[in-house]
């Protein structure tokens, strides 16, 4: 058993609780309708590149357990269906780490492999192959989800 790893999940899960009890998530969620409105495709917008642009900097596990709570009070005050907006996280937060070497666990990992047998890659270099591929992932499962679930 990797307890490292369930004290990471059990952490997530007592801060998140914290958070909705002090009424962070809902305020996170009327930060999101105020700016979506009830505009389910303004809102998937909002959350699809808002989730690329935090995912490029921040690990997209605590972010996605921290944003589902924050997507469901949206959905529910809306009274809609959450689906294309978790895809819209999932897709968003997923691919969005791509970006940077610090966006995803496996590109640290890469990076320090690479470091460790004579390669050295710069933010920049990484971002030069990041930004491109990354915009072209999202833009293609952007647009997939919206023709899905629309």
């Amino acid at each position: 058993m990797d307890f490292e790893t369930l004290g990471l999940l059990l952490g997530l899960f007592v801060v998140i609780g914290g958070l909705t009890n002090v009424g962070v998530i809902d305020d996170m969620a009327g930060l999101i309708i105020k700016y979506g409105g009830s505009n389910i495709f303004l809102l998937y917008t909002i959350v699809v590149w808002g989730s690329v642009l935090i995912s490029a900097f921040v690990d997209n596990i605590p972010y996605v357990a921290t944003m589902l709570p924050v997507l469901t009070a949206v959905t529910n005050t809306l009274g809609v269906e959450p689906y294309l907006l978790y895809f819209g996280l999932l897709s968003g937060a997923t691919l969005g780490g791509n970006i940077t070497p610090i966006g995803a666990s496996a590109n640290i990992a890469a990076v320090g492999l690479l470091k460790k047998n004579g390669y050295e890659v710069s933010f920049r270099e990484f971002m030069k192959i990041g930004v491109p591929y990354t915009l072209t992932a999202v833009c293609a499962g952007y647009l997939y989800f919206w023709l899905l679930w629309r």
